[in-house]
C-alpha cells in the first residue's frame, strides 16, 4: 500500500448526482521542477506528486525530523485520505530538514540500487521544498493532499 501525495492548488471535486464533494489537489508538472528520473526516481519526474509506501514514508519522516509535522496530531497527513493547507512555517521546516540532511549526509540526491552512493531522502526533501515554494507562490489555496 502507498500514499498518493500531491502539492498544489486545492480544487473542488464534485458529483451532484452522487451527492459527493471533496477538495483535492490534481496532478501538475512544471518544467523547472526537480526531476531525478535520470538518478533512478522515474515515478515522479517533474510533477507535484509522489507515491511512497506507508512504511517508507514514515521511516523517511522519522529520519528527517518531520514525523510529527506529517503524521502527528494535527499533522499534514493525520487524516488519510485528507487535505491540509501549506504555510510558510511548513516550508521553513522542510528547508531546515533539508539543510540538516545535507550537513549529515554528503552523498548527492538520487537513487541507486544499493543505496550506497546516493541519498534518496534528499530527493524527497528537495521535492517537498520545491513544490511547497511553488504552491505558496502560485496557488490561492496551497495545499498538500493524500489518498
Amino acid at each position: 500500500m502507498s500514499y498518493d501525495i500531491y502539492i498544489g492548488e486545492a480544487q473542488l471535486e464534485e458529483d451532484i448526482e452522487e451527492l459527493f464533494a471533496r477538495f483535492v489537489v490534481n496532478s501538475h508538472s512544471e518544467k523547472d521542477a526537480p526531476d531525478f528520473s535520470s538518478d533512478g526516481d522515474d515515478m515522479t519526474g517533474n510533477s507535484n506528486n509522489r507515491h511512497p509506501g506507508y512504511s517508507q514514508w514514515a521511516d523517511f519522516l522519522n529520519r528527517n525530523g518531520l514525523y510529527e509535522v506529517f503524521l502527528g496530531e494535527n499533522g499534514l497527513m493525520e487524516e488519510h485520505p485528507g487535505i491540509q493547507r501549506l504555510t510558510e512555517e511548513h516550508l521553513k521546516m522542510f528547508k531546515e530538514a533539508l539543510k540538516k540532511r545535507e550537513k549529515s549526509d554528503k552523498r548527492p540526491a538520487g537513487l541507486d540500487e544499493a543505496g550506497e552512493t546516493k541519498d534518496y531522502d534528499k530527493v524527497r526533501l528537495l521535492w517537498l521544498v520545491w513544490w511547497t515554494e511553488w504552491a505558496l507562490k502560485h496557488c490561492k489555496h496551497p495545499c498538500i493532499s493524500n489518498s
